[in-house]
């Protein structure tokens, strides 16, 4: 299947999906429109047990929007927000864990994607990362105020939007923003090793643990775990607990199918 603005292929068992949309890799239509395909495509495939998220555009992962584009917004423009919601929204819940891998700029909406997968990683001196609307007046608008506050806390993130801070990869770790920062020609290969390790785990126990997690922040504590006992209910009896206990009772590594 052919994108206009990604690029997708599945190497061993993890998705490797590349934005290719210069210059800065801007969530418009064209991206929203791709994307959709390839969550689809992701809650098909089989062979797929983890996903990286990346970049070609040297030095941007993606700044959100081209500002010139800012200029005259329409109804169409608007109408876009609640799409890019739902798939942001899809992300986050997707049932395999997902990497960014961010070797450039990440800003606006391009730290929100970010935002909705589970691990960041970004390459030293590779550029900045934050939520700059303020300074042209504007707000984050596909998730950002929702969960910047859930990964570094809301003292942070009030001083990071209120300030439209655009801060650097060790500054961005050090708040836990990203979850490691690597040497620029190893970000890349670190980052898919580490999705390839994930898709080596018990994906199916990774996925509900995803979901109970999803459903305590967005519906509360209760609900949350309400979610732990239905979903624990159906994990005990799948082929990867079977396996994880079995290998350790034998004293042996588990090999884990990812199946439920």
């Amino acid at each position: 299947m052919g994108y206009t603005v990604l690029s997708y292929e599945v190497v061993e068992s993890v998705a490797v999906i590349t934005m290719n949309h210069p210059p800065v890799n801007a969530l418009g239509i064209p991206f929203l429109e791709d994307f959709t395909d390839v969550l689809e495509r992701l809650k098909t495939e089989g062979e797929v047990r983890a996903v990286l998220l990346t970049s070609s555009c040297p030095g941007v992962f993606s700044a959100g929007d081209d500002v010139a584009s800012l200029k005259e917004i329409d109804d169409e423009l608007i109408n876009t927000l609640p799409k890019a919601h739902v798939l942001l929204n899809e992300l986050e819940e997707l049932p395999l864990p997902t990497v960014a891998g961010i070797n450039g700029h990440a800003l606006g909406g391009g730290l929100e994607l970010a935002l909705a997968c589970d691990f960041r990683f970004m390459a030293q001196e590779s550029g900045r990362i934050g939520l700059p609307e303020v300074r042209l007046g504007m707000i984050p608008s596909i998730g950002g105020t929702q969960r910047l506050p859930l990964v570094v806390g809301k003292t942070k993130a009030v001083e990071m939007m209120f300030k439209g801070l655009m801060i650097t990869p060790e500054e961005a770790k050090e708040i836990g923003l990203v979850n490691d920062v690597f040497a620029k020609g190893e970000l890349y290969n670190k980052s898919f090793d580490y999705a390839l390790r994930l898709s080596r785990q018990a994906t199916g126990a990774i996925a509900r643990i995803k979901k109970c997690m999803i459903t305590g922040i967005r519906e509360g504590f209760e609900a949350g775990l309400s979610m732990e006992i239905e979903t624990f209910r159906a994990n005990i009896i799948s082929p990867d607990a079977k396996e994880g206990i079995d290998s350790f009772l034998s004293g042996r590594k588990p090999e884990f199918k990812g199946k439920d």
